[in-house]
Formats: structure tokens, C-alpha cells, sequence
């Protein structure tokens, strides 16, 4: 039995991983870690823990044959955070990251969940995975967290041999991010404006007319689970989102019908869509992945279209 640990598993997309990886892979033991500041505590083969805490990595290692690693942990920041708190959220990330790796020399593979923020140094348009040897690292704590995160993956199969897997994820769309708190994910905070607060005015960072592809959490997490062991992803880097190009307009518009055909929405709730507030330093650029790589090596396409998604998306939220 080959057993595989899942960092971040308790999370907004790690819990949608563990499920998949549970249905269609019974014969992987599981190891799950979730976030803990301070305990270290254990119930059955969930681990709770501070990552960047190196004696609680070791533990769990010394305690287990661990054949795989799928590191998606992360601390959840907001724009606050970012602006605001920028040497924390790098520290954290990569000392979390360098505690794993440093036990990871071994392994049959290693997936990092890498991030689009990794092309934010760039003035193109369609981002290849290939582009990252031609531009400049990003200039943010956390899209350089990510930076750091791929070459210190990298540089583990350069000395080690330890084969790896980085994907890199473009908006993915859980309905299990909190919609309770300001500066998340654009797709929640506008639920919350939008199904919770009821605002009259949707406010949008940039011009709003940015054009991103969003991916749902399913799609994303039956990739990394279905080609964890297939050598066509061996020291490979892969895009992974949608090609269906949407402005946040777009967005908040599509909300809004998918809100009135179920009747959760009045049918005279029509608020005003501006944009009014300053968006981070090279945010309101075009968003957009090339999927060539991962369409041409693994003959994967998204299957879940943009109104889709955010059908599921409303359909669950209404639901919690």
C-alpha cells in the first residue's frame, strides 16, 4: 500500500482532494495535516500542526512511510494581508515548505501546488508555462513564496532525485472558502455582496473589463489525483484552468442571473457595477493560461464550463 500525505488537506480544496483521492484510490492510505498554531496533536491518521514547526514535520515522517506528498498548505491571506503583512506571508510559506522538503529526499513524487501568480512579472497576455525562464520573478510576497517554492522543488530532484509534479491553478472555485470576511477570492466576495449583504453597489478592484478563467475545485482536484503516479508528469510543469475567458463583470453579472433563475434573488435587484478601488500592482493585467501543455500531454480539458461552476458553486453556498 503505497501511503500519500496531504499537507493542507482540511482545506478549501484539500478536503475536495481527500474525498476524490478516497473514492478512487482506496488502496493509498491517506495522511492529512491541517493547521494548528501551536498543538500537536494526532487523531488517527490526521495530523494537527504548525508545518513551520520542524520537529512536528519530522514527526510525522518518522512515524510513517510517506511514498507520495501533495503539498497544497497555505496560509489564507487577503489583500489586507498581502499589503499589509508581506514578510510573515513569505516566511511562513516557505519555511512550511522547506520543513517538508527536507524530508522528502526519497519520495516516488512530490506535488507542489504552485499558483498564476508566478507570471505576474509578465507584460503578455497568454501566460506558457515556459515563460517563467524569460521574465522577471513576481514582485509580491506570495506569488515570490510560490517562485521560491517551484525551485526549491526543482533543486530537490537536481541533488536527490526525488521526482516532482508542479501545477500551476488559475482561479479555482471552492464553495468552501469563507464568504464571512472582506478581500478574498473575487468570485467570493462578490457572492457575499451579492446573495448575503444585498449591496446596492458592487464594487470592483480595476477596471473590472480583466479578463481571468476560472476553474472548479473537482476538475482541479481529479488532475492531481488521477496523474499522481503517471510518469508523463515526472519533473513536469502543467497550467491548469479553463479556457473560457470571463471580465469581472462578467462575473458579477453571471451571479446575479444564476441568483434570479433560482429565485434567490428578487427580479428588481439590479445593482450598480462600478469600479472604484485600486487594485494591487500588476493585478488588472489579462490573466490568461496557455493550457497547450497539458491539452497536447495528458489530453486534459476542463470539463466544467464558466455558468456551470458557478451554478454548483451557488448551489452549494445556499446550502451551509
Amino acid at each position: 500500500m503505497n501511503t500519500i500525505l496531504i499537507t493542507g488537506s482540511e482545506g478549501n480544496i484539500g478536503t475536495y482532494l481527500v474525498r476524490y483521492l478516497q473514492k478512487t484510490r482506496p488502496d493509498f492510505k491517506i495522511i492529512r495535516v491541517k493547521f494548528e498554531e501551536d498543538n500537536s496533536a494526532k487523531d488517527g491518521d490526521i495530523y494537527a500542526g504548525n508545518l513551520a514547526n520542524a520537529s512536528f514535520v519530522q514527526r510525522i515522517f518518522q512515524e510513517n512511510k510517506i511514498d507520495y506528498v501533495i503539498h497544497l498548505a497555505s496560509r489564507n491571506y487577503n489583500i489586507n494581508d498581502l499589503k499589509n503583512n508581506a514578510y510573515e506571508i513569505y516566511s511562513n510559506d516557505t519555511k512550511c515548505l522547506l520543513n517538508i522538503l527536507d524530508n522528502c529526499k526519497n519520495l516516488k513524487k512530490f506535488v507542489y501546488f504552485s499558483s498564476a501568480l508566478i507570471y505576474e512579472s509578465s507584460s503578455e497576455s497568454a501566460f506558457a508555462e515556459d515563460l517563467t525562464d524569460r521574465i522577471l520573478p513576481p514582485k509580491s510576497s506570495l506569488g515570490l513564496a510560490k517562485y521560491f517554492g517551484e525551485k526549491a522543488v526543482e533543486f530537490l530532484n537536481q541533488q536527490y532525485g526525488a521526482p516532482y509534479t508542479i501545477w500551476r491553478p488559475f482561479n479555482v472555485v471552492s464553495p468552501l472558502e469563507s464568504h464571512k470576511r472582506e478581500g478574498a477570492h473575487v468570485f467570493i466576495d462578490f457572492y457575499r455582496k451579492i446573495f448575503i449583504e444585498k449591496v446596492s453597489k458592487i464594487q470592483i478592484y480595476g477596471t473590472g473589463k480583466q479578463k481571468k478563467c476560472f476553474i472548479w475545485v473537482e476538475d482541479l482536484v481529479s488532475v492531481i489525483s488521477d496523474f499522481l503516479d503517471n510518469s508523463k508528469t515526472d519533473n513536469q510543469i502543467f497550467n491548469i484552468a479553463s479556457q473560457e475567458q470571463k471580465t469581472l463583470i462578467d462575473l458579477a453579472e453571471t451571479l446575479l442571473k444564476i441568483g434570479k433563475d433560482k429565485n434567490i434573488l428578487a427580479k428588481e435587484y439590479n445593482p450598480e457595477i462600478v469600479s472604484e478601488k485600486e487594485f494591487l500592482e500588476g493585478e488588472d493585467q489579462q490573466k490568461i493560461p496557455n493550457t497547450g501543455k497539458i491539452e497536447s500531454v495528458l489530453g486534459w480539458k476542463c470539463n466544467t464550463s464558466f455558468i456551470d461552476c458557478f451554478k454548483q458553486f451557488v448551489e452549494y453556498k445556499q446550502k451551509i
